[in-house]
């Protein structure tokens, strides 16, 4: 496959930059709302027992998560926690939803890992001067994940940031990666996308016309029918078969 010439190197943030699979997601999620229904509990409200909490809680979510599969509307946490407390007839004012989801996340911060060649790639993409941009899918708050950019030393290497969150609508929507492109100055063909999912992170980029490179993860499961001749990675450092940095 040709090499790229790109004047912006665009990342996914999860499995790509930073770790936050280290447990599987659904047992993570499932961590995160009995926290939820432990805090709960601690302030002084009535709530269900484990399994019926996990329940309505679960269903809640598994709404949100249909819609976002069909319509590409993201959804967040603290709106699925919103409908929650309607449900339990529990007031979600005086930042209740805040620290709640404070509790729900904390199973998923204290997982979180930055991968060995991450930082020195950036610095390296960096002092060539490629425009680096950021574009996740996710349900947690945007200030989440900009306090974890400061955290593991990615924010100062980012000329800018879109999360799913805060954008409204999710990849593989081509509009989040026109917004990319406009926020890096370029056109989608000028720009490459890497991160680590096949319809998200490498049919969403390439049907706008920026070229992708898959970053392949073991965890991951990938269509059986997916093109042998795709441009794929397993760790950032073999970026430099695809483009120069």
């Amino acid at each position: 496959m040709d090499r790229l010439s790109p004047k912006a190197v665009i990342f996914d943030l999860g499995s790509t930059l930073i770790e936050y699979e280290s447990l599987a997601w659904t047992e993570l999620m499932i961590q995160c709302s009995l926290n939820v229904k432990h805090f709960l509990h601690h302030e002084g409200y009535n709530v269900p027992e484990k399994e019926e909490f996990l329940k309505i809680f679960g269903e809640i979510q598994d709404m949100y998560r249909q819609l976002a599969s069909e319509k590409l509307v993201e959804w967040t946490v603290p709106q699925a926690m919103k409908k929650l407390f309607k449900k339990l007839e529990i007031q979600s004012d005086n930042g209740l939803i805040d620290k709640a989801f404070k509790a729900y996340y904390k199973p998923v911060h204290e997982r979180l890992f930055i991968y060995d060649d991450t930082l020195a790639t950036l610095e390296k993409i960096k002092q060539k001067g490629y425009i680096i941009g950021l574009v996740s899918n996710t349900i947690f708050p945007e200030e989440t994940h900009q306090k974890e950019l400061k955290q593991f030393g990615i924010k100062p290497f980012l000329d800018f940031a879109i999360f799913s969150s805060t954008f409204g609508i999710r990849k593989p929507h081509r509009d989040i990666f026109y917004k990319a492109a406009n926020l890096a100055g370029v056109a989608p063909s000028e720009c490459v996308y890497i991160g680590d999912r096949y319809y998200e992170d490498y049919e969403g980029p390439t049907q706008v016309g920026m070229p992708a490179i898959l970053k392949m993860v073991s965890i991951r499961e990938y269509p059986t029918d997916m093109p042998s001749s795709i441009r794929s990675i397993e760790n950032l450092k073999e970026l430099k078969r695809y483009f120069d940095f």
